[in-house]
């Protein structure tokens, strides 16, 4: 029975163990990432749970007043000679409220147009997480990318440190240049670990955003691709001003503004509360019949009249300066990502191309004698440098796209 249930243990530790190691090679992709981050981000989920609350004011706006039951009695006798019979009254009256001015359909509209605008912050809210997972994406791919630098560097290293060796076993070089290239092969490996450091940090950062709590080791996939495009300015700031989720929250809030004056011009007005009853007089049954109208003398919602009337412009100067607030981020980041691009082109038509000759040069002038080891190192480092510089070039055109998109309201690029 014991080598049983250690079996049946083993068994669902190794199917443990095989899960886990499923989830944990499963790269993240871009799509994988942002279908994560829609599914399981809390604040995200919250904001849903935030527009489902608002959803409850449509429910109320189509609710008609509750009727009300009055029962009442009067004249019952404590003392006196009239009999009690042709003294008491018993009366019991229905009465419903009837709402004038078209309030109902006002606050339909208004409860609608309120809904609305949630969805488009809902909208807005969305927009900006994709963008900031999208950033913490491609920062994971650019410490990728130095991970995989480092390991080049590392394993050229490796090979000028065997050269070297064999070149001092011959006597032709001093030990001095020996010990000089493990000393670069040493730095070399303290720069990979330290890369593979920000790599696994750039992952926790990507994780923790997708609403994960654990943080398993996972690969991230994809790359830093560059499409050499250049989308028109004056298109760019149409399609903000048309698109922007922030903006049509802005509308929607002006055109619900708008409504809520005439709904409380609609309070203004008195409501009608008609009422029937039955009443019984002593030996006599009656019928009663009456209708209640409030006197709007003196309050005739002239408050909620003036805040209206305010909100209204409040409105309108928060639309504008959405807009504005809109054209100056397409501005901004549309020259970031001309500038961004540009950089990136220079490195690829140029700088990639000349650190990789100067050091194709530099490493088969001193393996045939012709230079010293100084010159290898310093093209070797050179080239390291260019090429980290070239990815960081990457995130930044990567990331000025991300941003031109979130200035835009949309994707520009597939």
């Amino acid at each position: 029975m014991k080598i049983r249930v250690i079996l049946l243990l083993l068994c669902l530790g190794l199917v443990t163990s095989a899960a886990s190691a499923q989830q944990q090679a499963e790269p993240l992709t871009l799509q994988r990432v942002t279908d994560l981050y829609l599914s399981q981000n809390l604040e995200i989920q919250a904001a849903r749970y935030r527009l489902e609350r608002t959803r409850a004011d449509q429910i109320a706006a189509r609710l008609r007043p509750n009727p009300a039951v009055t029962v009442s009695g009067e004249n019952i006798k404590i003392d006196g000679a009239t009999p009690f019979r042709r003294l008491y009254e018993l009366s019991m009256t229905y009465s419903e409220t009837i709402e004038l001015g078209g309030k109902r359909e006002l606050r339909q509209r208004v409860a609608d147009l309120t809904v609305s605008a949630a969805e488009a912050q809902l909208a807005d809210g969305l927009r900006r997480g994709l963008a900031e997972v999208k950033r913490l994406y491609y920062d994971a791919v650019r410490a990728r990318y130095n991970v995989e630098v480092a390991q080049e560097n590392r394993q050229t290293y490796e090979q000028l440190v065997q050269f070297n060796q064999a070149r001092f076993q011959q006597g032709v070089i001093p030990e001095a240049d020996l010990i000089k290239v493990r000393l670069e092969r040493v730095k070399f490996d303290n720069a990979l670990r330290q890369t593979q450091l920000d790599l696994r940090q750039a992952a926790i950062r990507l994780t923790a955003k997708l609403g994960a709590t654990t943080f398993v080791q996972q690969t991230v996939a994809g790359d830093l691709d560059f499409i050499n495009v250049t989308p028109s300015l004056e298109s760019l700031r149409q399609i903000a001003l048309m698109e922007r989720a922030d903006i049509q929250a802005a509308v929607r809030e002006a055109e619900a503004v708008k409504e809520r004056l005439p709904l409380e011009q609609a309070r203004a007005r008195p409501d009608l509360n008609p009422f029937v009853g039955y009443k019984r007089v002593g030996i006599d049954d009656t019928f009663l019949f009456g209708v209640s109208i409030p006197l709007k003398t003196r309050d005739r919602n002239q408050a909620g009249i003036a805040r209206a009337a305010a909100d209204i412009k409040t409105a309108d100067t928060q639309l504008q300066l959405a807009r504005n607030r809109a054209l100056a981020e397409v501005q901004a980041a549309y020259e970031a990502f001309q500038t961004a691009r540009e950089q990136v082109q220079t490195f690829r038509d140029q700088l990639l191309g000349e650190a990789d000759e100067s050091r194709t040069i530099a490493l088969a002038a001193y393996q045939e004698g012709g230079t010293q080891l100084l010159s290898v190192l310093e093209a070797q480092r050179t080239r390291a440098e260019v090429r980290q510089q070239y990815f960081q070039t990457l995130f930044d055109f990567r990331s000025s796209l991300v941003d031109l998109e979130l200035a835009v309201g949309r994707e520009i690029l597939p």
